[in-house]
């Protein structure tokens, strides 16, 4: 297939760039490039790579949380007026998510226009924030475990007009925050009954972690009468990344269904609603409310939540602590292929007899045959007595095995009556043709840079910095620098709406099969160009900006990267500056990229 078959709009669908969380930053240009979109200005990933002559790097794009954060404001007014709603929006960026000095001094300078203040969990996020405190106020969320010495900090900055809301989820914490009324509000978290199905769903529920049930609170106030006019908030956290909107209308009717009965039951002064950091980022942008892919915006969210909110008499403040919404889409990890290999067996002699999947009529017997075989193969490969010669045999006989699948399988869906969809129906056979072919050792470590994938395995986006105008060669699995079988990254979601040619759905040398119109696909392997001879080839992992710095490992001594810091400036032009780029990155320039 040509390049002229292959179309850069494809290749948005095929890498998941029209996100409509990050689309006005990260795209494609006509000559294939990734680029860097602010303010009319463009900027190739590949050239910055290129300039400072890094192996990686991160590559923070300011301007996308600035923008993040407008969105956040307008939905919720939009949302708010449609519903005729009059409660106010607090919002506060948790410190846990991203407390690099760029990304705090970002949100902090823009955030100012809408009174956005701070959540912090421990002193030592308090302390690394003092400096904000003295200039303006807004509003502190303080959660986590609470010490004497962290509320007399607190104390000062309340006093200096912050308006502080102390969380509370035990009597310890209630006797502590006793001391303080006379400058602090005081929050309860509370333990929802919602289940929200998100990955993080084990930190809800009677055995917890987190907050008390309603009924240790009622017991509490026997202990702390003060409470029943001290309490402001309630904290009914439905888990990170919650998506299905659903799920959140329910965790939203169930929390102001509590502070209604609780106000009837004389909690009064109760007028402030925290949901937590449960709107969910997309990751992939699909709608379908997978754990990659909330089925909602961040308007729907607030719709679902004001539509609930809406029926208390009086309706409450919302805090929005949502920092994943925010920071997410700033940060790229990009790094260089070093070095590519074959994935699996390569073919060396003689093998078995593997004409019937020649003789196979159809799919379905293709696959029965084919599972049949395996059988034996397996049963071959566990023999201890073969020597080389046997061994040859069976690693050149699963080679062609593979390959002899693959390549049947394309003529009956290309030259065939069968529909790309048919394949899905066999497991064994989808399974083969969605197998990586080739293994690409690319100057990153899981650890470091995407530590969610190993935690949780969260999904990140991975596109390539070039070539997106090129039909993608192969299905490749990414292998990091670490001596750790985790180390690699290879599961990739593949959807496009529609192709014009069957051969479009198709890689352009290992023939895997990358692409079914209008399904949500999950690919062994991600679709990717074979680096030519001298070739500077970068891949990039999208949407790395919310945790990934806080929760990055040292894993065989791998340290920070450089990174490149792309801003507007006053006068709305590109300003681009890249620190500790004198370290070029994990591997040495001058004897890396080799491939």
């Amino acid at each position: 297939m040509s390049d002229s078959e292959w179309s850069v709009e494809l290749a948005r669908e095929l890498y998941g760039l029209n996100n409509y969380m990050r689309q006005e930053f990260i795209d494609v240009d006509d000559e294939g490039f990734l680029v860097v979109k602010v303010n009319g200005y463009r900027a190739r990933l590949l050239d910055l790579m290129k300039k400072y002559g890094l192996s990686n790097a991160y590559v923070r794009v300011l301007p996308a949380i600035r923008w993040a954060m407008d969105q956040v404001v307008r939905a919720y007014l939009e949302a708010s007026e449609e519903a005729q709603y009059r409660g106010r929006l607090i919002p506060v960026y948790p410190l846990k998510v991203d407390a690099n000095p760029v990304v705090v001094e970002t949100i902090w300078r823009h955030g100012r226009r809408y009174s956005w203040g701070f959540e912090v969990g421990t002193l030592q996020e308090l302390k690394s924030i003092e400096k904000y405190l003295s200039e303006e106020t807004g509003v502190l969320v303080v959660d986590g475990f609470k010490t004497s010495e962290e509320l007399e900090a607190l104390k000062k900055h309340a006093e200096r007009g912050w308006r502080v809301i102390l969380t509370i989820e035990s009597e310890r914490e209630a006797e502590l925050a006793g001391r303080f009324l006379d400058s602090i509000e005081v929050g309860v978290r509370l333990k929802p009954m919602t289940r929200t199905g998100s990955k993080w769903s084990f930190t809800m529920g009677f055995a917890s972690k987190f907050g008390m049930t309603l009924n240790h609170l009622m017991m509490m106030v026997k202990d702390f009468p003060f409470l029943k006019k001290a309490l402001t908030t309630i904290h009914v956290h439905g888990g990170s990344q919650i998506t299905d909107i659903k799920a959140v209308a329910r965790l939203a009717h169930e929390a102001v269904s509590i502070l209604e009965d609780l106000r009837e039951l004389g909690f009064e002064n109760l007028n402030v609603i925290d949901l937590g950091g449960g709107m969910a980022y997309p990751y992939l942008d699909l709608r379908d409310g997978s754990h990659e892919s909330p089925n909602y915006t961040v308007r729907d969210y607030f719709k679902a939540v004001l539509s609930a909110f809406r029926k208390s008499k009086r309706h409450p403040d919302l805090v929005f602590e949502n920092g994943r919404i925010i920071t997410s889409a700033h940060r790229v990890v990009v790094a260089k292929v070093l070095e590519t290999r074959e994935y699996g067996p390569e073919e060396y002699e003689e093998s078995l007899d593997l004409d019937f999947i020649e003789r196979a009529r159809d799919m379905k017997e293709l696959e029965r045959s084919l599972v049949e075989f395996r059988e034996v193969l397996a049963k071959m490969e566990g023999k201890e007595e073969w020597g080389i010669r046997a061994k040859h045999i069976i690693e050149t006989t699963r080679a062609r095995m593979i390959n002899s699948v693959v390549s049947k399988v394309v003529r009956m869906v290309v030259d065939g009556p069968l529909e790309l969809s048919e394949v899905l129906k066999y497991p064994t056979l989808f399974k083969i043709v969605t197998s990586p072919s080739k293994r690409f050792i690319v100057s990153y470590s899981l650890f470091a840079d995407i530590p969610d994938k190993t935690i949780v395995n969260q999904y990140f986006q991975v596109v390539p910095l070039t070539r997106l105008n090129e039909k993608p060669h192969v299905l490749a699995s990414l292998s990091d620098l670490t001596c750790d079988s985790m180390g690699e990254y290879r599961e990739y979601y593949s959807y496009v709406s529609r192709v014009y040619d069957k051969r479009q759905a198709f890689t352009g040398m290992d023939s895997r099969l990358m692409a079914v119109p209008g399904v949500k696909v999950k690919l062994g392997g991600i679709p990717l160009h074979l680096p030519s001879s001298g070739e500077d080839y970068y891949i990039a992992f999208l949407d790395t900006g919310a945790y990934q710095d806080m929760l990055a490992m040292k894993h065989n001594l791998i340290g920070e990267p450089p990174e490149i810091i792309i801003d507007e400036s006053s006068e709305g032009e590109l300003r681009v500056e890249c620190l500790k780029c004198e370290t070029k990155g994990y591997t040495d320039m001058k004897t890396a990229g080799q491939v």
